[in-house]
């Protein structure tokens, strides 16, 4: 990936990660995100199964559910993945969500970008981070930090977003 397509993703992953949330006066503040951690690899082997680690926490327990927006350059984007969050993890989630990347089409070579924000249950964004993937061979992950690995490796969900079936 070339330097100024790396500034772009790093800028836009930046925007992102403060989201203007109204304060019921009409008019909008910045708050910081609630994601603390979050580390995906940015090259796999399509068919894999790409794991996004993310870990959370709101203290007003609102996190309601996790959307999913996967995007590839001069292509409609694909149907939106929603993930509603266990009562358990509506204050404090760790792990990971499993994006199976299997498809009749090949797409070998192809960079995309998946948008991932957390929602509370009235449609405000709690946070938001953006991820690039490339389906080019494949990489090794880089180590988790060790004194999150364990809650890490719990699976939150599923993205369920079919490669086939880019929407008009």
């Amino acid at each position: 990936m070339s330097l100024p397509v790396k500034f772009f993703l790093a800028l836009i992953s930046f925007s992102l990660v403060i989201a203007p949330v109204s304060n019921g006066r009409g008019q909008t503040k910045d708050i910081p995100s609630v994601i603390t951690f979050s580390q995906a690899q940015e090259k796999i082997r399509q068919g894999d199964v790409w794991k996004i680690y993310l870990s959370a926490s709101d203290s007003e327990g609102s996190m309601f559910k996790i959307v999913c927006i996967l995007r590839k350059a001069g292509t409609p984007r694909f149907r939106p993945s929603m993930l509603y969050l266990k009562k358990e993890m509506q204050k404090q989630l760790s792990g990971y969500l499993a994006f199976h990347t299997g498809s009749a089409l090949d797409w070998s070579g192809e960079e995309f970008i998946l948008e991932m924000s957390i929602l509370d249950r009235a449609g405000n964004v709690k946070g938001s981070i953006s991820f690039p993937i490339e389906f080019d061979g494949g990489e090794r992950m880089k180590p988790l930090p060790s004194d999150l690995e364990k809650e890490l490796n719990q699976r939150i969900g599923i993205i369920d977003v079919d490669l086939s079936l880019p929407e008009d």
